[in-house]
């Protein structure tokens, strides 16, 4: 209470001069540590296309900013975490996280989804390297997100019998 009354005391500018001295004192003892507002769009594109898989994975054992960013998912749902082997799982947990944060932000938008679809589709596929098999699997995985994405689970979209007709077609390419 002192303190206030000596700064009324003091001329107009010297008292505005020392009032942002004081806050800006405040501001470095107290702000240090504090949480920072973040962007969370400009972090959900950043985790999304500008880090490697295994990065995002990394960060997704991490959580941050867990309660401004969704972090749940489903795994591959239904279908296959491992189909023959190739473990794709990292690969729909990148996927879960881009189409349950860009319907949270308001911005799941066809060329978003077509955006994290395609991510999808290229983790796959890093994932399976050269092996044929394992791409024409990771090939119905995202025709089946293509598809049905958004509208339901993967699984559900695995078993419409075009996608069954569209993995026989790959089979056989």
């Amino acid at each position: 209470m002192r303190a206030s009354r000596g700064l009324r005391r003091l001329a107009p500018g010297v008292r505005a001069g020392a009032t942002a001295v004081i806050a800006l004192a405040l501001t470095l003892v107290m702000g240090a540590g504090t949480a920072q507002a973040i962007d969370v769009r400009a972090v959900t594109d950043d985790y999304m296309f500008s880090k490697s898989l295994a990065e995002f994975g990394q960060i997704r054992l991490e959580r941050p900013y867990d309660g401004e960013l969704d972090w749940s998912t489903d795994g591959c749902t239904l279908a296959p975490d491992r189909p023959f082997g190739f473990q794709v799982l990292p690969a729909c947990h990148r996927h879960d996280f881009g189409y349950g944060n860009y319907q949270w932000q308001g911005r799941f938008t066809s060329a978003n989804r077509l955006r994290i679809d395609n991510k999808f589709r290229d983790d796959m596929y890093r994932i399976c390297g050269g092996n044929w098999g394992c791409r024409r699997v990771a090939d119905i995985y995202y025709y089946a997100v293509r598809t049905f994405g958004g509208s339901g689970s993967t699984a559900d979209a695995l078993n419409r019998s075009d996608v069954k007709a569209a993995a026989r077609a790959a089979a056989t390419r």
